[in-house]
């Protein structure tokens, strides 16, 4: 127990941390990226933004997806400290690592937080060794362990988790449910999630798309934060006399605004002497949150080309957020429309899509539903039908789908429907042996598929909406099947296929019309987090 420990200084500096926590992360002792120790008082623009998440009394989980060596760990597990060092409860917070070598350098991390404070603020330890740290008073403290020995983990009772690296622990899904099956929830129930990606399908993959969907959804429990390397402000290179970027760099610098000192950074992180290869840098340095669990080999679009697009269109709308009906394009009198058509019972499974194109091959609004049911699902086509010019509808009709459903509440309204050439329309017992509408086999499916790839790839299709790009980017043909993979579906991506299916049949004739928009929720804008205390100079 230090000698200068004054319990009544540290409890009016623990109320005043209380209401100010950045005041005290600005307070710990920290390792610089030069091997320095320095006062943790001028953090990364990533970092900024880090802490508003933790400090965020309403979120429960928190997911981030980074680029490696942001200091996105060593906020995290600050702010934990911070954390357990205030409260006045026996919290237990458990720190997880990738490997042995990774939780010793976290284990560093709380020894510098805790021997950097002046002696007069360090709270008595009862335990203090290379997996436990505990406060003497309040039995507040942290067990760090390695996914190697999560079985070390039992025996307690965790309120708090720091998770690091997850996308590479070892048997990460064995590890999760070890680790998880001793968290609690509570009034200091945090769990924070953080790794550079290692590919599609692992467990931390599968984290990032919950948290996706929770935070789409409303689940206001929920943090997710994706950080593109190019933010960080020391990912760069000066450049020598003589440096030209390559016609793929120079594509790179118009999505996603590189300049050519991090264009250099790029090139000697994947080429130099120390480079780590491009598929590599890709997972660990991506610049999109897909592009770490993207394949690219064997994927059925242009996955490079897709990535731009999806570059663009976040770089446009600045948010992942999903209105039920998003419009990118309002009609114009004189222009004809074609809706494909997936969908589903909506009773919160799978989506029920729309997706509208123009005859120019412009997607000009995306329908996306999962609840209130076909019927309502159907109302909401119809109508969105009529506002684009009373649209014809191609909608997939599968024996034992809300297909037929939907089609007859379509007709009793007067939507055009696309039917087969030559084939009449049956309705009764007979409607499913020879429908005249569009059935999705493995023949017919392939077909659409490969017309949509080539349109797609080709660039003659204007794609608006991030959730459609998402799904295209993650088709694949696996056994002779092609479909969404990876944790993905294929909902938007088939609507999608079938409104190309209908727009290229279309019969090239103008239509004049009165136009009156749609139900529709007004989209938000989007809450920006309050900065740190300080500025980065």
């Amino acid at each position: 127990m230090p000698d200068l420990y004054d319990e009544q200084e540290h409890a009016r500096q623990v109320l005043a941390y209380r209401k100010n926590p950045e005041r005290m992360m600005g307070k710990l002792t920290i390792r610089d990226m030069q091997g320095k120790y320095n006062r943790f008082d001028n953090p990364f623009p990533e970092q900024v933004t880090a802490m508003a998440d933790f400090c965020d009394t309403t979120a429960k989980t928190i997911v981030h997806c980074k680029p490696r060596q942001i200091g996105d760990s060593t906020v995290g597990l600050g702010w934990n400290f911070c954390y357990s060092y205030w409260t006045q409860d026996p919290v237990r917070t458990l720190v997880v690592t990738d490997k042995d070598d990774t939780n010793a350098a976290l284990w560093e991390k709380l020894q510098d937080y805790y021997y950097g404070m002046p002696e007069g603020m360090q709270r008595p330890l009862l335990k203090s060794n290379v997996k436990e740290m505990i406060f003497a008073d309040t039995k507040a403290g942290f067990r760090c362990l390695s996914s190697r020995s999560p079985a070390g983990g039992r025996g307690w009772t965790y309120q708090r988790g720091h998770f690091d690296e997850v996308a590479y622990w070892f048997h990460d899904r064995d590890v999760w449910a070890a680790v998880t099956s001793a968290m609690h929830a509570g009034p200091h129930e945090q769990v924070i999630i953080m790794s550079s990606p290692n590919g599609p399908g692992n467990l931390f993959h599968e984290q990032v798309l919950a948290a996706q969907e929770a935070v789409r959804s409303g689940d206001t429990s929920y943090r997710f934060t994706f950080f593109r390397w190019c933010d960080h402000p020391t990912y760069r290179r000066p450049t020598l006399p003589g440096f030209e970027p390559t016609s793929d760099e120079h594509a790179l610098m118009l999505a996603h605004g590189l300049d050519l000192e991090q264009v250099a950074w790029r090139r000697d992180k994947i080429s130099g002497p120390k480079g780590v290869g491009l598929d590599r840098f890709r997972r660990e340095y991506p610049l999109t949150v897909e592009e770490g669990f993207l394949v690219f080999d064997g994927s059925w679009f242009n996955v490079e080309y897709l990535n731009t697009v999806l570059a663009r269109l976040r770089a446009k709308f600045n948010s992942d957020e999903v209105q039920e009906l998003r419009i990118f394009h309002r009609p114009e009198k004189s222009e004809l429309y074609a809706v494909g058509v997936d969908p589903s019972w909506c009773n919160g499974g799978d989506w029920a899509v729309a997706q509208v194109l123009d005859s120019r091959g412009r997607q000009v609004a995306t329908l996306s539903s999962k609840k209130g049911g076909e019927q309502a699902f159907a109302d909401k086509v119809a109508e969105l039908a009529v506002y684009y010019n009373r649209a014809r509808c191609l909608v997939e009709y599968n024996t034992g789908g809300a297909g037929p459903v939907v089609i007859r509440r379509l007709a009793n309204q007067g939507i055009p429907l696309w039917t087969k050439p030559g084939v009449r329309t049956k309705y009764g017992p007979q409607a499913e042996a020879s429908t005249p509408y569009w059935t999705t086999s493995k023949g017919s499916k392939e077909e659409a598929y490969a017309h949509l790839r080539s349109v797609v790839d080709a660039d003659e299709l204007e794609i608006n909406d991030l959730l459609t790009v998402q799904e295209l980017l993650h088709i694949r043909e696996v056994h002779g099947h092609i479909a969404g993979q990876d944790g993905y579906h294929d909902d938007h991506s088939m609507a999608l296929a079938l409104a190309e299916w209908n727009r290229r049949s279309m019969p090239r004739r103008s239509r004049h019309t009165t136009n009156r928009e749609p139900w529709r929720k007004p989209r938000p804008s989007a809450a920006l987090a309050d900065p740190w205390s300080t500025t980065r100079g």
